[in-house]
């Protein structure tokens, strides 16, 4: 009796009896918007005590870097679409590749960000272009596509300058490879879109990735718990971390607005955060695009670029390619120019089945705003159309999607870039590495730009690269933080080509 009048027992209890009731008028309402749909939810998975040893299963798989193998693992028992139920939140889970052809461009319109997504990714995004729907995600993309869908003749020498200062980090032995071309990347992309660079290859310093790695981490856990990750926040969580993105949104806008007042003629910006100003936009929306910015044109190319590094480290076969390829079609002596860049046939397979294998995005989320149905997904065979009832987020695999052993490869979790000589996806909804439909990604011309131009320059200054024997095996392993980021440090031993010049 005396642990039945515990305050914290009695709480509980009539929590759960809440919860049943709450649960019982639900599957009746339920029951009802399914028939009118004419069809069945995706399989539920079954859990114990509303869905929390789901949320303790997930957690753990996040901590060890399992998560895509978890859910990669039910997504397979589950004919690749299933649903969670956690605390009384829906979550549906896809790879198929007609659900993600429905969700990115013929239902397009069924599906959206959620308000959950946007408070929960409100410290990292703001209300920046990611966050946004409908005709104000229209104009805005509109204004984002002018400076991010294109390759400026600066941007050779600007990545060129900042290549140079990555050369010494990968020639010493023991330096992580992620760490510096994280670096390089983000001192391009501040430079080429923010109007000053953060020259974090010279000052040897890193502090935002640091900062924003423990937000994003954060809200990719608080996401998948839908309504309920909204109570988890990051100021109460991670307060320092917040600070310090807040701050760094300062430095950039306070240095947008002081080119603003010092301009003596008023002409079109070719940086975005300059153009923001000039077209007198709030603090807001310029510390808002800041870290847009650097999220959308940074951290994809990072980890492409890192992952693509790990695999020619661990094949001199193909590095050796590479080199040969650069040597006939430029030389070493010669920096590359766009002509030399559509030559390199070979690297941009190296770069297509790096997207292909460790697709850096891993997993996108979308709310659907009405009732509706997905293409596949419910049946014996997993062929029959599934209900997914308004207000449900949906969660789907682009990295499972594209290691699907039913899609005409027999080797798909290896990484070979030969396959690309001869094979192609069936359907362009089989390989999604930018997206497809309205919501493609505006930047991925300048996102293979620097790609092909960092493998290029990698080539002509490194005789040979080789992973290191402590260097930790990457395979099967993703760090979910937002993107889908090595698990591990990548340490390789990068000889120097001696130079006809030097």
């Amino acid at each position: 009796m005396a642990v039945l009048s515990s305050p914290l027992v009695a709480g509980a209890i009539l929590l759960s009896v809440f919860l049943f009731i709450k649960s019982s008028f639900t599957k009746t309402a339920e029951s009802k918007q399914y028939a009118a749909l004419g069809a069945r939810s995706p399989t539920v998975v079954p859990s114990a005590i509303f869905g929390l040893d789901i949320i303790i299963r997930m957690f753990k798989a996040m901590r060890v870097h399992k998560f895509y193998q978890w859910t990669k693992d039910l997504l397979e028992d589950y004919n690749h679409t299933f649903e969670l139920r956690m605390l009384g939140q829906r979550l549906v889970m896809t790879d198929s590749a007609e659900n993600i052809k429905a969700i990115q461009d013929t239902q397009f319109w069924e599906v959206a960000k959620s308000e959950e997504q946007h408070k929960i990714f409100k410290h990292i995004l703001g209300d920046a272009i990611f966050g946004m729907n409908g005709e104000e995600w229209k104009a805005e993309a509109a204004l984002y596509k002018t400076h991010m869908s294109r390759v400026r003749d600066t941007d050779f020498a600007v990545t060129e300058k900042h290549f140079l200062h990555a050369i010494p980090h990968f020639a010493t032995e023991g330096t992580d490879a992620f760490d510096t071309i994280d670096r390089l990347m983000l001192d391009v992309v501040t430079e080429v879109f923010c109007g000053a660079s953060t020259n974090s290859l010279t000052s040897n310093q890193q502090p935002f990735r640091n900062a924003m790695e423990t937000l994003q981490k954060i809200a990719s856990f608080r996401q998948l718990l839908g309504k309920v990750g909204v109570w988890l926040d990051d100021k109460w969580i991670a307060p320092q971390a917040v600070r310090f993105i807040d701050t760094y949104q300062d430095t950039f806008a306070d240095k947008a607005y002081a080119r603003a007042r010092e301009s003596v003629n008023r002409v079109k910006k070719d940086c975005l955060i300059d153009d923001l100003v000039e077209r007198g936009r709030d603090r807001a929306s310029v510390k808002n695009a800041v870290t847009a910015t650097l999220l959308a044109a940074k951290d994809p190319s990072v980890t492409t670029l890192a992952f693509g590094f790990y695999e020619i480290a661990k094949r001199p076969d193909v590095y050796k390619k590479m080199t040969d390829e650069v040597k006939e079609h430029i030389g070493f002596e010669k920096l590359p120019v766009m002509t030399d860049l559509h030559k390199l046939k070979y690297i941009k397979n190296v770069i297509k089945e790096t997207l292909r294998d460790h697709h850096p995005l891993g997993f996108n989320a979308r709310v659907t705003v009405k009732d509706i149905t997905l293409p596949e997904g419910g049946g014996p065979d997993g062929k029959s159309p599934v209900a997914v009832l308004k207000g449900t987020q949906i969660i789907y695999g682009l990295l499972s999607l594209q290691h699907r052993n039913d899609l005409g490869i027999d080797d798909v979790n290896e990484w070979r870039p030969e396959r690309w000589e001869t094979w192609k996806p069936r359907s362009k909804w089989e390989y999604v590495p930018f997206n497809h439909g309205p919501r493609i990604c505006i930047g991925q011309q300048f996102a293979n730009f620097q790609m092909e131009y960092f493998f290029a320059r990698l080539c002509q200054e490194f005789e040979t690269i080789t992973l290191l024997p402590h260097s930790l095996p990457q395979e099967g392993l993703v760090k979910l933080e937002l993107n889908t980021k090595s698990a591990h440090p990548i340490y390789a031993k990068c000889v120097r080509r001696e130079k006809k010049n030097e």
